[in-house]
């Protein structure tokens, strides 16, 4: 496989090349806190290092003909300080000369370093393996001892051209169906402010669970926790919502299945398939024990091999229709920002798990946290979940900055036997990925 292969984004990434992250939330973030000061001039060397272990990160976009295009850039990755976040208008967009043409960007405050990045690069679990590499450099360039135990990529490795490939073409003989308890909930979808969607804010609330502490029937599910989470935040938004809701919508939240544990594959691109839970009344109608053992039931069937790949072809079909050969660039722009299976037509919520974050403990001494930012988009809310020194982090962000959903969320997850406490509250203005004007500039 030959290097020219880091330049396709993959099935899901082309369609992400397409979408406007203000409407999308495309833009995902990695925060990463240290023990320690971050110095600049360490982490651009850390980032210097490892850009030829990474090729498939080290591209950026541009317009050729009716198609947006990724192309190799060597130009030096920019490190930013915080103070250069503060200013709304000011941000860089991803992919803009100001990033070196990047779709990723890094900056760093005190001791946290952020990592912001467009999916159309990769998505989380590819994203985690670029991030874990550049902390553990970094940590080894300031002179701290630590040892790699084969779970971090390390900058003398020679890069890996299937890291960059389309994970999707491993599928492509795997047998699938339309299994029979296939249902297309109507999802309800509570409308986005226009001032959420142009200003980039991005309210965040983070909600830890000790892991150690759960009790009673809720320890069975620790190792699916969307068992859990989904219906009692569709609890959250039914309360909130149900005024709104018209006959026959749903609360439905939407779950991006990682695929590589169930089709193995050492791409970073991204590689998921979406998985639907759906719930149209409280929580507190059924004893909670037939509502997880319901719930698990509903996600098991959704993860058999023939199902799982079933759900992730009928995305491929949808990318194929809405950038495939033949459409005007306005039409793929068009096409992609209402693709069914990647926008809020057919979920409220979305929950993105990325389980246990694995890393040599010579390293873990030196984190505090590590957890990613799902910015909503054009869904209600979007949740992030990782496991991480013991806790089950979940961080929440929503689209009309109501910050009572996690008090509330906080109080249904302690009233069964789930301690849980809100850990932080803040605001940040995320940076954009605008597919017109990238193709305006880079065309």
């Amino acid at each position: 496989m030959s290097m020219l292969d880091n330049l396709t984004p993959g099935t899901a990434g082309e369609i992400f090349l397409y979408q406007d992250s203000r409407k999308s939330g495309s833009v995902h973030r990695f925060v990463v806190t240290l023990t320690m000061h971050v110095h600049r001039p360490q982490l651009e060397k850390a980032l210097d290092d490892l850009m030829p272990r990474f090729p498939q990160f080290a591209v950026g976009v541009r317009k050729e003909g009716e198609k947006l295009l990724l192309f190799p850039t060597r130009a030096k990755v920019p490190v930013f300080t915080a103070a250069e976040d503060s200013v709304t208008d000011g941000l860089p967009l991803v992919g803009s000369a100001d990033l070196g043409g990047y779709l990723f960007r890094v900056s760093y405050s005190h001791k946290t370093v952020f990592f912001d990045w467009h999916l159309s690069l990769s998505d989380g679990k590819g994203m985690l393996e670029f991030v874990k590499a550049v902390i553990f450099r970094y940590i080894q360039i300031s002179g701290f001892p630590v040892k790699n135990d084969g779970t971090v990529k390390v900058a003398d490795e020679p890069a890996n051209a299937v890291e960059g490939s389309d994970p999707y073409e491993r599928l492509d003989d795997i047998p699938a169906s339309r299994p029979v308890w296939y249902m297309d909930a109507k999802a309800f979808c509570s409308p986005v402010p226009e001032t959420s969607m142009s200003s980039g804010e991005v309210h965040v609330q983070q909600v830890r669970v000790p892991v150690s502490k759960v009790r009673g029937q809720v320890k069975e599910y620790l190792s699916q926790p969307e068992s859990f989470i989904s219906p009692l935040f569709s609890h959250v938004l039914y309360e909130h919502f149900s005024m709104q809701m018209q006959q026959g919508e749903y609360i439905v939240s939407t779950i991006k299945e990682n695929l590589r544990p169930h089709f193995p594959t050492a791409s970073l691109r991204s590689y998921f398939s979406p998985l639907s839970l759906a719930y149209n009344r409280k929580v507190s109608e059924y004893p909670f024990g037939t509502v997880l053992m319901s719930q698990k039931k509903l996600l098991d069937a959704q993860l058999r091999h023939d199902a799982l790949a079933y759900s992730a072809k009928r995305m491929m079909k949808a990318a194929e229709a809405s950038c495939g050969d033949g459409l005007s660039f306005s039409q793929r722009l068009e096409n992609c920002g209402r693709c069914l299976d990647m926008s809020s037509d057919t979920a409220t919520f979305s929950i993105c798990n990325l389980g246990n974050i694995a890393m040599p403990e010579s390293l873990l001494q030196y984190l505090v946290e590590f957890y990613p930012v799902v910015p909503a988009g054009s869904y209600s809310a979007s949740l992030s979940v990782v496991n991480f020194k013991g806790d089950m982090v979940i961080t929440l962000t929503d689209s009309a900055g109501d910050m009572s959903f996690a008090g509330r969320f906080v109080d249904l997850l302690n009233g069964y036997d789930i301690p849980a406490f809100i850990s932080d509250e803040f605001r940040f203005t995320q940076i954009r990925y605008l597919p017109e004007k990238i193709a305006e500039e880079n065309g």
